[in-house]
C-alpha cells in the first residue's frame, strides 16, 4: 500500500525558540521518553516473588495429579457482614470440584489480580511511560483507559494539594494532600504482596507437603487458604479502586474550587457577571457577595 506525504514547511529563516535547558535537564527529558525509561515499579519484586511461589504451587499441583486430583468436594462461600469470606468446604463425591483444582483456581485468580495490579502500579510509578506507544495496555503517556499517566497524576495531584494549602486555616496544621492518589506505592501494596507470597510460599507449600489426596483430614486448613485467596482476590481490586477513587474525588474538588475562582472573577464584572450571579445565586450565596 502507497503512503503519500507532502514536502515539510520551509523555515529557513523563521525564529523558532528553544528551551533554554542545561545538558543534564535534557538528558533526564531523553532518558523519560527513552525504552531504557527513567523509572521502576518499587512493587515489582514483591509482585515477581508472589508470582513465583504461585508458579511453584501449580507446578506442585501438577506433580501431585493435577486440578483433578484429591477427594471431590463441595465449596459454601459465606460473607459476613465486615465483607470477610469464610469459606466452609465439605467431602462430596457428587461435588463439581477437587481439592487440588479447588487450590489451583484460586491461586489462578490471585495470579490474574497481581498481573492486574501490576498495569495499575506501573502506571502510577511512570514505567507505562517507555511502554505506551502502540501499547495494548497503555496510550500516549502511559495512560490507561480514562487514567492518566505520571505527568497527568502529578499535576493533580500538585494542584489538589496546593489549592488545599490556599484553604487551609492558618492556625491548622500543614497535611500531605499529594501523595494519597499513590497510596499503593507508599507502603500498601508492598504490605500486601509480602503477607501473599507468606501465603502462598508457607501455608499452601505446607498444604501441599502434608494433605493426603485420599482423605479428609485438612480440609479445615484447605477452607482457610481458600478463605484468605478469597480475601486477596477482593482485596487487590479494592486498593486499585482506592488510588483510583482518591484521583477521581481530587479532580472534583479541583474542578469545584477552579470554578469558585471564576465566580470570584465573575463579581468583578457589574454588567455581566454579577448580574448573572444574582439570577442564579442561592439567597445564602448573594448574601456572602453582597449582591
Amino acid at each position: 500500500m502507497p503512503v503519500f506525504t507532502r514536502p515539510l514547511l520551509d523555515v529557513t529563516g523563521c525564529d523558532i525558540p528553544g528551551l533554554d535547558l542545561s545538558s543534564a535537564e535534557k538528558a533526564i527529558m531523553e532518558l523519560v521518553g527513552s525504552e531504557d525509561g527513567a523509572f521502576q515499579n518499587p512493587i515489582e519484586s514483591a509482585m515477581g516473588e508472589v508470582q513465583g511461589a504461585i508458579g511453584g504451587a501449580l507446578a506442585e499441583i501438577n506433580n501431585l495429579g493435577g486440578a483433578s486430583a484429591g477427594i471431590t468436594i463441595s465449596v459454601e462461600e459465606v460473607v459476613g457482614e465486615d465483607g470477610t469470606i469464610t469459606t466452609i468446604i465439605t467431602e462430596n463425591p457428587l461435588g463439581s470440584q477437587t481439592t487440588f483444582g479447588f487450590l489451583a483456581d484460586n491461586l489462578e485468580g490471585v495470579n490474574s489480580n497481581i498481573d492486574d495490579f501490576r498495569i495499575h502500579s506501573d502506571r502510577l510509578s511512570g514505567v507505562s511511560i517507555k511502554d505506551a506507544f502502540g501499547s495494548d495496555t497503555y496510550g500516549p503517556g502511559g495512560i490507561q483507559g480514562e487514567y492518566p499517566g505520571l505527568a497527568g497524576l502529578h499535576s493533580v495531584a500538585s494542584q489538589f494539594n496546593s489549592l488545599k494549602e490556599t484553604l487551609r486555616d492558618p492556625a491548622q496544621a500543614a497535611e500531605d494532600h499529594y501523595s494519597p492518589i499513590f497510596n499503593s506505592l507508599f507502603g500498601p501494596g508492598d504490605d500486601m504482596m509480602r503477607s501473599m507470597n507468606s501465603l502462598v510460599d508457607g501455608d499452601v507449600g505446607n498444604f501441599l507437603t502434608n494433605f493426603p489426596t485420599g482423605g479428609v483430614e485438612g480440609l479445615e486448613d484447605l477452607s482457610r487458604l481458600g478463605a484468605g485467596l478469597k480475601d486477596f482476590q477482593a482485596s487487590i481490586p479494592a486498593l486499585i479502586n482506592d488510588d483510583n477513587l482518591q484521583f477521581e474525588a481530587a479532580l472534583d474538588f479541583i474542578a469545584k474550587k477552579t470554578t469558585g475562582l471564576s465566580v470570584l472573577s465573575m463579581l468583578d464584572e457589574p454588567c455581566f457577571g454579577t448580574r448573572l450571579l444574582g439570577k442564579i445565586g442561592t439567597p445564602n450565596f448573594k448574601g456572602l457577595a453582597g449582591i
